[in-house]
């Protein structure tokens, strides 16, 4: 899969061949990101002479022209209808495990909302499994951590990938592709069969909505669910009478 050096924003690379992690690269949910020489990129073979033992055969690859389901945020896991990249069913993974994105200051984020979390390591040191933990993968236009840090490595309950975050010399250009890459699409394009107008404003301290959805009949009574506003990704649960 070609690219142009601007668009990419990442790879994910196997630590060892034969892993959790290097399968995969071989799924076929995960074929449309995944590059077959990982060392025909000139940056990504210069980390990665430093950082492997091995000379990876293939790598996950995010890129602003191929966006994630969910703007934003590229969500890892095992369920292939709400997953950008496809982990193997380990137990331990969950169907929407973590996700990949930018904060507000345009860093590259890895984010655990799994039930038995997610481990990251800068260099050789780690804090263990995280839950509902946020680890920075990227120092933007700063020389701030972790730019000092060699080797990135997440550890998805046992499924090992170095992250290599790509190097972009026009920030403000970058700073561009990350707004373009995180706007929210309107209400009306992103749910057209829910009532914006019966949308009941949540309170502060609570993150579930209420969403009325509309009757695809003449009737005019709809459904009522709760969204989670705090995960947005997981689906709506219908609410009871």
């Amino acid at each position: 899969m070609a690219s142009h050096p601007d668009d990419i924003i990442a790879w994910l690379v196997p630590t060892t061949h034969y892993s959790w992690a290097d399968k995969s690269t071989q799924l076929p949910e995960n074929a449309s990101r995944i590059i077959s020489s990982p060392k025909s990129h000139p940056f990504l073979s210069s980390r990665l002479s430093n950082l492997t033992n091995h000379a990876p055969g293939r790598a996950i690859q995010l890129t602003f022209s191929q966006p994630p389901k969910r703007p934003g945020s590229f969500i890892l896991g095992t369920d292939p209808r709400t997953c950008d990249i496809i982990l193997p069913s380990v137990e331990g993974i969950s169907k929407q495990h973590c996700a990949i994105s930018f904060d507000a200051q345009s860093r590259l984020v890895l984010s655990d909302f799994s039930e038995r979390g997610t481990q990251v390591w800068y260099d050789w040191e780690s804090n263990g499994d995280k839950t509902d933990y946020s680890w920075i993968l990227s120092s933007g236009c700063s020389d701030e951590f972790p730019s000092m840090v060699q080797r990135i490595t997440v550890d998805i309950q046992g499924v090992r990938f170095q992250i290599v975050v790509n190097n972009h010399s026009d920030w403000n250009t970058f700073r561009e592709q990350v707004d373009r890459f995180c706007e929210q699409p309107s209400w009306e394009d992103a749910f057209p069969w829910v009532d914006t107008s019966s949308l009941l404003l949540s309170s502060a301290t609570t993150p579930f909505q209420h969403v009325v959805v509309k009757n695809t009949t003449s009737e005019p009574i709809g459904e009522v669910y709760l969204w989670n506003l705090a995960r947005p990704w997981e689906p709506m649960v219908k609410a009871s009478a």
